[in-house]
């Protein structure tokens, strides 16, 4: 993304009193991180991808929760919401796409409870949100063309969603061989 949009400079810090221990900051921020991903993943997943998937199927439902995902983060950015706004929406294709894959949500609420440690304990460590941890913003492409860096993340990049979406596919394959068989007319209920 830092290639195609120039990313907010902007980033909510963490704050701490300074006479606060270590372990006592980042057992808070493991304790934030865990209620953020039960929060998060109950609400986006739970309650609002699956009834926008059964009436619309995933596709839809994880562009239109991602989205409101994103939106629901303005505060991490309040002048860039819509330059972050595909990156929301990419996390949520993770997340959701392990709920539509294992029809559950405690495999997406895993990841992104400990997607959530790492990055607030880098934030709060170093200062700087995960877009500004690179000392030098690279140039856009569209000034100075695309280049070989470039190719090779975009290469990178589809190389690991196409890896992710096989991984997607066999756990959704264990996912249905483990599940009990449900009345086809009955929507099946999201853990």
């Amino acid at each position: 993304m830092s290639r195609l949009v120039i990313l907010p400079s902007e980033s909510e810090p963490i704050t701490v009193p300074p006479q606060m221990p270590f372990v006592t900051v980042f057992l808070l921020l493991v304790m934030a991180s865990i209620v953020a991903g039960v929060v998060e993943e109950a609400a986006f997943r739970g309650y609002m991808q699956g009834p926008i998937e059964r009436r619309h199927g995933p596709s839809v439902a994880i562009l239109v929760n991602g989205s409101m995902f994103g939106l629901a983060h303005y505060n991490h950015h309040p002048a860039s919401v819509f330059v972050m706004l595909p990156f929301y929406i990419g996390v949520a294709a993770v997340y959701g796409g392990l709920a539509y894959s294992t029809n559950s949500i405690l495999p997406g609420l895993v990841l992104h409870a400990g997607g959530d440690v790492f990055s607030l304990t880098r934030l709060w460590t170093t200062g700087l949100a995960d877009w500004q941890v690179s000392a030098a913003s690279p140039a856009l492409i569209w000034e100075t063309g695309v280049d070989a860096a470039f190719v090779r993340s975009v290469v990178v990049f589809v190389l690991l969603g196409a890896a992710a979406l096989w991984a997607y596919s066999a756990v959704a394959r264990a996912a249905q061989a483990a599940a009990p068989p449900h009345h086809p007319l009955e929507p099946a209920a999201r853990t």
